[in-house]
């Protein structure tokens, strides 16, 4: 991988607030780009974040869990959306199930990120109501969150028990992301 490649990669992850780590690999050694996995697990409660105990418990618990993977845990001041990178494929209605057009989708997501996504009430334009941008059907799962856990190159889900488990820990019902990016 060439060095600009890295260093784009490099800002690109900081920017979504991820720690990254780049290997340092001889430029003719490796002809293809890296890709990542997360497990991203978020709180159903956009504006929740745990307290430091809560986190630690929650590090400590999933540490046995992925023994082999990063984990990484971080804040931010306002909301963010959580997105799945390329897994991405389509938006539904929560409240009637149709498809949202994807430009009516980012028109909405562009007017919420106005208020750095405090409010996220906007009518659908299939049934005519009131929703949220974080209950809508994401295909596959995002949400949005000022907490995020998230795991590298994880290579199991969470069973039911385990994410009740967590769940019970930190205090939130949680959502699980898949991101490829």
């Amino acid at each position: 991988m060439n060095l600009t490649l890295r260093w784009i990669l490099l800002i690109f992850t900081l920017l979504l607030g991820y720690s990254y780590t780049v290997k340092a690999t001889p430029c003719f050694e490796s002809k293809h780009q890296m890709s990542s996995t997360f497990l991203k697990i978020i709180p159903t409660n956009p504006s929740y974040i745990p307290d430091k105990i809560k986190q630690d418990n929650a590090i400590r618990f999933l540490s046995k869990l992925y023994k082999n993977e990063r984990l990484t845990l971080f804040s931010t001041d306002t909301i963010e959306f959580v997105d799945q990178g390329e897994n991405f494929d389509s938006v539904t209605c929560n409240l009637c199930n149709k498809t949202i057009n994807i430009e009516y989708w980012q028109d909405e997501m562009d007017e919420a990120y106005k208020s750095h996504f405090k409010n996220l009430v906007f009518q659908t334009p299939c049934c005519k109501k009131k929703t949220s941008l974080n209950d809508l059907h994401y295909h596959s799962p995002a949400g949005f969150a000022k907490f995020v856990i998230s795991i590298e190159d994880a290579e199991n889900d969470l069973s039911e028990k385990d994410l009740k488990a967590l769940q019970a820990i930190l205090g939130i019902p949680l959502k699980i992301i898949w991101a490829h990016y």
